[in-house]
């Protein structure tokens, strides 16, 4: 339209339609805008969906690793690449789209026009665009690397910051306040420095471009300026073909910034795949889920000993438990477990105690397949455990670890967990078997009273005795106690074993502890020693026969007389 406008002035001024070419100009370009802003729109919206989309799936991609995959990870690691990275693909889907498809468009499009104005023109136009492919080439290998640099560094700065912050008790508490803000000082130096080398090579492309499009156009000039004086092109056709190259401009600069969002959403998409296709292959490691393709609320023939995971509610009989030697050995170190066997009857407290990793807590994340153990050697009412979907086995289970983990909510959602409204009635009766309820009753906000991240507002006993009002309140028919009396003295610790003989009766019960007095009034007594089961029976029985578990009840009996003293 400019050409003809133009043409039409140097033809006959006083005739010419400018009005009306103007006006055509002004439509096409409001068309173009709106379909620019149109498409902006389209594209950033859905950009914006898919990084929501990615989140939600890395979440939950998160929940069904297994421990191993946690124990190569670090969770500064992990939150990184949880935020900057899927920002970085939302960046290349939403903008980097954008640029990318603009900038085709344009070179095709606006090409194909000057070629039709004039050809050899044309050539002389693309001349310095050899330059720009092997500039565009260097340049990408460069940002590639020094972008792959800089989100790795980003992932040990996180790492940083996660650790002195979940730390920060013993930071202080041993005086290394110094040493900490010089690490963190020389990850952050180091962040910048990798940041800056990227930041010189991305500000380094631009202007080269806008050179390269000058060069581009002075060679129009000159060129052009001669076939017009030749009278081989017309003024319009000069000036439109100009205008064409002055199009090409900005896609010609932005390609360097276009190419080193392509190259950062790239990378980032590189190393979110490192994640959802670790090692970590969607294991029954998961919390809960189950893995993809075997996604089940229930079987038709659970144990019976199990709850729906729709309810809450057991069912009337505990189920049996049975251990037919196992082995198993945590990746990397020697087997933590040699051909252990026994069985646990319906509704029997089986308490199991040993020295210090006699492999004790490693048969509690067994049946619970926080890690998986091997085919055909635990069971639940004589079902395979890696045969039961994880929602309906840890549905019937109740597991108090020997850290108690608290989230930074109420006590009573700490108990409740979110569960069904029914659960929160039992909140309270829970509380008083843990022998927990009448401390809480006496913080100023009682069962509301909000707990600080990891639970820290409260001390070592008060966390356990939550976590263990935790697992009572869904009343599951499995209870694993792995040291749930760790952290409590020995006056509450009789307290709270006195409330459980009487809770817990007709569930099965797994009590790991080293603490005796607490083992004592099970109805059986499993001793393991270096993974291995030495001994086996009742309290009374053991003592009498002499061997580990009466030398570990004369040390603990020797420990509590000096304590007297």
């Amino acid at each position: 339209m400019v050409k003809r406008t133009i043409d039409a002035l140097q033809a006959d001024p006083t005739a010419a339609p400018v009005g009306a070419y103007a006006a055509l100009i002004v439509l096409l370009a409001l068309v173009h805008g709106s379909a620019r802003l149109g498409s902006r729109f389209a594209i950033t919206g859905a950009s914006q969906k898919i990084e929501a989309d990615l989140r939600s799936d890395l979440y939950a991609a998160l929940q069904t690793f297994p421990p191993r995959f946690y124990g190569t990870h670090s969770t500064g690691d992990l939150m990184a690449r949880s935020t900057s990275d899927i920002t970085a693909v939302r960046s290349l889907l939403g903008f980097g789209a954008i640029s990318l498809v603009s900038t085709v468009f344009a070179f095709v499009g606006v090409l194909a026009a000057m070629l039709a104005v004039d050809p050899w023109l044309t050539l002389w136009a693309l001349a310095p665009y050899p330059a720009l492919l092997l500039l565009a080439r260097r340049f990408n290998l460069k940002v590639n690397d020094r972008a792959q640099a800089a989100q790795d560094q980003l992932s040990v700065l996180s790492e940083r910051v996660q650790e002195y912050l979940s730390g920060m008790a013993v930071v202080r508490a041993y005086t290394l306040e110094l040493r900490a803000r010089a690490d963190f000082g020389r990850a952050n130096a180091e962040y910048l420095r990798l940041s800056l080398a990227l930041a010189r090579t991305e500000a380094g492309f631009s202007p080269l471009m806008g050179l390269i499009a000058g060069i581009g156009t002075l060679v129009v000039i000159w060129a052009g300026g001669r076939a017009v004086v030749d009278g081989r092109l017309s003024l319009g056709a000069l000036v439109a073909f100009n205008g064409y190259l002055a199009y090409l401009t900005w896609p010609t600069m932005a390609l360097g910034w276009t190419l080193s969002i392509v190259r950062r959403g790239l990378t980032s998409m590189t190393r979110l795949e490192e994640i959802t296709g670790a090692d970590g292959t969607r294991s029954a490691g998961g919390a809960g889920v189950s893995e993809p393709g075997r996604i089940s609320i229930r079987p038709p023939s659970v144990c019976a000993g199990l709850t729906d995971p729709a309810t809450t509610n057991p069912v009337a009989a505990a189920p049996s438990l049975r251990f037919s030697h196992l082995t198993f050995a945590y990746e990397g170190r020697a087997p933590a477990l040699h051909d252990v066997s026994f069985e646990v009857a319906p509704g029997e407290t089986v308490a199991l105690v040993g020295p210090t990793g006699s492999g004790k807590s490693t048969l509690g994340l067994l049946l619970a397949r926080l890690w998986e153990p091997p085919a055909g050697t635990v069971f639940i009412d004589g079902r395979d455990v890696r045969e039961i979907p994880l929602a309906s086995l840890r549905a019937g289970l109740g597991v108090v670890p020997q850290e108690g983990f608290l989230f930074s909510r109420s006590i009573a959602e700490n108990i409740s967990l979110g569960r069904d409204e029914a659960l929160s009635v039992r909140v309270r009766d829970a509380a008083d078997v843990a022998g927990i309820a009448e401390e809480i009753g006496r913080f100023p906000a009682g069962f509301d009273s909000v707990v600080g991240e990891r639970g820290l507002t409260l001390s070592g006993g008060q966390r356990q005795r939550v976590t263990l009002a935790r697992a009572l309140a869904g009343a599951p028919p499995i209870l694993v106690l792995d040291d749930a009396f760790a952290s409590v003295d020995a006056a509450k610790e009789e307290e709270v074993a006195a409330n459980l003989r009487r809770a817990v009766s007709g569930r099965t019960v797994l009590l790991m502890t080293h603490r005796l007095r607490a083992a004592c009034t099970a109805d059986r007594i499993i001793v393991l020693d270096a993974g291995r089961v030495v001994e086996s029976g009742r309290h009374e029985a053991l003592v009498r026969r002499g061997g580990l578990y009466a030398r570990l009840w004369r040390i603990q009996q020797l420990e509590e007389e000096i304590a007297r003293a």
